[in-house]
Order: structure tokens, then C-alpha cells, then sequence
């Protein structure tokens, strides 16, 4: 467990300062579309929402919000039980099922129940129940008809699910290094300070928005720029870039032994290396020291961008010639 006084240096003895420590919490958040979009443009974020959004997760997204926990007093004595949606099969061509379950915590082992099927037809874009179960403690219809309500909700609300894939695109921008502790903790160079401001104005005025009651906030705290300071963003730092590094290395090596031509996904990679490579710049400058521990690690990446490159290369001219033929 790390000390948060081991991150964060008030003193009046120290110069400068080397970056922010930011906090945010999104929990149980839920905001209409368009307004959220607004929102976005009037902070003239460089992305205003999620990328993918369709009616089968407004769905997923209902099924999920279904829980409930129940005390039920008897004369056998307290029973707890907990109802939620799980998933009963693999979805099968245009359906997608989903099952409410009755479970009852036990000494030795908990009990399942199955006490209806809440479905969804892909190519209707409907959702409805069937196999409803009578239980004299649950109201299984009643759960039903509150999935139907959220699947309507969602349709037309983002979550805090699909709301951080927006924050995730900012703090990516202002390359933010996590910080290695429970919870969204990240380390934000100072000269991303201008991002960072609007960020935190964005998210303010995005709680004021939020239709479900839920919690939106978001604090930063300096860094000081002492060498006890520097060391410890290093650690930080280094631990997630090799992260960043291997996951890029692994999805990267899976495109190409899928023998990937793509221009579109090549492309796209090409610019995520080459932002890790601008990220590596911005660390060094700001910690005032060489960060050439993974460079052996990078080196690896940068033999993949090469292939990605003639991959592109390759497949340009293989359609100058399709067209000239």
C-alpha cells in the first residue's frame, strides 16, 4: 500500500512544479445523449462520445443495471438472497439471452435459481421476457418491466461506462501516466496543465447533468519538482509504459500474423507508436533524466512499426496495380 505523502510534497523549500496527481470518480452515472455531446463541443473536446454505441448494449447495459439484494425474515429463521442478470448460453444468431437468477446465500453453498429469460432480438432491436417463474419472495415480472424502463433509458443516456471511454481519450492526450493505486489516480505532466483545467471544468459541468443520481467529481494535487518526487513518477512511470509497450507489441504481432494489409489499422497503429514515442519525450523532459530502461523493449516495437510500414507500402502498390490492370 503506498503512502499518498510519498506522491504529493507540500514545502516551502521546494522549486517548481513537475506535474498534477488527479483523482476522479464516475459512479452510477447516467446523462442524456445529446446533451452530454453538447457539453463535449462546448468544451470543444477533440471527442464528444463513445465510439460505439448500439441498441444491443443499451440492452446489455439494462440487464446489468438489475440488482437487488433481500432480507427475508421467517420463522425457519433470515434468509439473504440476490437478484441478478446473468448470462445462461452463448447468444444464438439474432438473440442475445440473458437470465434473472434468484441467488440464496447459504452456510455451505449458494443456491441458483432461474426465475425468467430477459431476450433480445438483434434484428428487431426489441427486448422482451419469457419462462417467468413464480417465487412468493421475488417479483420476477416486476424486474422484468424495470429492464424494459433502463433498456429505454440507455437507448437514450450514456453510462458512466461509455462517459469514461470520453475521459480516457483526455487523460490519453495529456499522457497520463496511472498511478499504481486502487481507484482512476494518474500522474499528469505539468505541461498538460491547460488540458487538465478543462477537463476538470468538463467534468463539473457534466454533474450537473446526470439523470441517476450518481457521483461525478474530480481533484488534483501538485507534484513538486524534488529529486524524491521525480523518482517516484519514474517508478510510476516505467511500470505502466512497459505495460503500454507489451500490449501494443501483442496486438500489433496478432495483426500481423493474421497477415492484416488494413491501411486503416496500419495507420492507426503507426500513430499510437509514434504518440508512446512523444509520451517517453515528455517524461524525460519533465523528470530531467533519460529513460532508456526500456529501450530494448521500444526497439521491438519499432521492428513492428517498420513491418506495418511496408505492409502499407506493399499494399498501396498492389492496388496501383489492380487499378492500372
Amino acid at each position: 500500500m503506498k503512502n499518498m505523502n510519498d506522491l504529493i510534497a507540500v514545502s516551502e523549500n521546494t522549486e517548481g512544479i513537475i506535474g498534477k496527481i488527479v483523482y476522479y470518480s464516475l459512479s452510477g452515472v447516467m446523462v442524456d445523449k445529446q446533451k452530454f455531446i453538447e457539453i463535449g463541443e462546448n468544451f470543444q473536446l477533440p471527442k464528444v462520445k463513445p465510439a460505439r454505441e448500439s441498441k444491443s448494449g443499451a440492452y446489455r447495459n439494462a440487464t446489468t443495471a438489475i440488482k437487488d439484494r433481500i432480507v427475508s425474515k421467517t420463522s425457519g429463521g433470515t434468509h439473504i438472497y440476490r437478484i441478478y442478470c446473468r448470462d445462461n448460453k452463448k447468444d444464438q444468431g439474432d438473440m442475445i439471452c440473458r437470465e434473472l437468477v434468484k441467488e440464496t446465500l447459504d452456510v455451505e453453498t449458494n443456491r441458483f435459481e432461474k426465475l425468467a429469460n430477459i431476450l433480445f432480438d438483434r434484428q428487431n432491436e426489441i427486448m422482451y421476457s419469457e419462462n417467468l417463474q413464480y417465487d412468493y419472495e421475488v417479483d420476477a415480472r416486476g424486474y422484468c418491466e424495470q429492464a424494459e424502463v433502463l433498456y429505454e433509458r440507455f437507448q437514450h443516456c450514456y453510462s458512466s461506462e461509455q462517459i469514461d471511454s470520453v475521459v480516457q481519450d483526455q487523460l490519453e492526450r495529456m499522457q497520463a501516466s496511472k498511478i499504481n493505486m486502487k481507484g482512476n489516480l494518474y500522474f499528469v505532466p505539468i505541461t498538460n496543465q491547460a488540458l487538465l483545467n478543462r477537463l476538470e471544468d468538463y467534468l463539473n459541468a457534466l454533474s450537473k447533468l446526470d439523470l441517476n443520481g450518481g457521483i461525478i467529481s474530480i481533484n488534483s494535487m501538485d507534484v513538486v519538482d524534488s529529486e524524491k518526487q521525480r523518482s517516484q513518477m519514474t517508478k510510476e512511470f516505467y511500470y505502466n509504459y512497459k505495460r503500454e509497450i507489451e500490449d501494443y507489441q501483442d496486438r500489433i504481432q496478432n495483426f500481423i500474423n493474421n497477415g492484416g494489409t488494413s491501411k486503416a489499422v496500419i495507420d492507426r497503429w503507426l500513430l499510437k507508436i509514434d504518440a508512446l514515442r512523444q509520451k517517453k519525450e515528455t517524461y524525460e523532459n519533465v523528470l530531467k533524466q533519460e529513460l532508456s530502461m526500456l529501450d530494448s523493449d521500444f526497439a521491438m516495437l519499432r521492428m513492428q512499426s517498420d513491418e506495418l510500414q511496408v505492409r502499407n507500402v506493399d499494399g498501396q502498390l498492389n492496388l496501383l496495380g489492380y487499378q492500372a490492370a
